[in-house]
């Protein structure tokens, strides 16, 4: 395509949003980017890419704050420093975020990319749901877990994410006023999914959609 799209997805947990993300980056032959935006954030922060999986996609607690622990050294040389870590990896990734866009057509997953990206105009913001049923089927296949157990992690993860995306944006995670589109896989399976998502582009982009 001649004219820039930067796809940004969110998606609930066991949804299909990745495998989505994948079907939408290859059909259109661009970068997909998910775990290099962990391992970009560890370079900039000197940090391992171990360390920062930790924290990625995780809202910030009380006990992370250096003055929880160490009352009275509040003072640093960098400021910075005395954030949360999980703040400064936040910040980190979505400085990356912002590197990726820059460079061109690409896929973005989850860490608040739609709202870093939301005053560009070639961003497509959008959201993956579905079905819990159809979600602890998927869970079960993947993790080999009851599903009790699946349904438990889905819904961990979910407030894990929704935590994340609420307190770095003050949006609602998963409301359709904040995506351009949102779509159900449960419903429509992945693959119709994704060509849904490339026709919307497509179409936007004023060319003509070979599905």
């Amino acid at each position: 395509m001649d004219k820039n799209f930067v796809i940004t997805i969110g998606r609930q947990f066991c949804s299909g949003g990745a495998e989505i993300g994948h079907k939408v980056a290859k059909y259109f032959d661009i970068p997909y980017y998910d775990k290099e935006i962990i391992d970009e954030a560890a370079g900039l922060l000197k940090m391992s890419a171990e360390d920062v999986k930790k924290h990625d996609e995780k809202p910030p607690r009380l006990w992370d704050y250096p003055g929880y622990q160490y009352a009275n050294y509040w003072y640093s040389d960098d400021p910075s420093l005395m954030l949360p870590i999980s703040i400064r990896i936040a910040e980190a990734q979505f400085s990356v975020i912002g590197n990726f866009a820059d460079k061109g057509n690409c896929v973005i997953m989850g860490r608040c990319a739609d709202f870093v990206l939301s005053d560009r105009p070639e961003t497509v913001s959008v959201f993956i749901k579905a079905d819990m049923s159809k979600r602890i089927e998927r869970a079960v296949r993947l993790y080999n877990i009851s599903p009790e157990e699946a349904k438990k992690l889905i819904k961990k993860t979910d407030k894990i994410r929704a935590d994340y995306y609420d307190s770095h944006t003050s949006q609602v995670w998963g409301k359709a006023d904040y995506y351009d589109l949102v779509i159900d896989s449960g419903k429509f399976g992945t693959d119709l999914a994704a060509r849904l998502i490339c026709e919307c582009i497509e179409k936007k982009s004023g060319e003509k959609p070979n599905l």
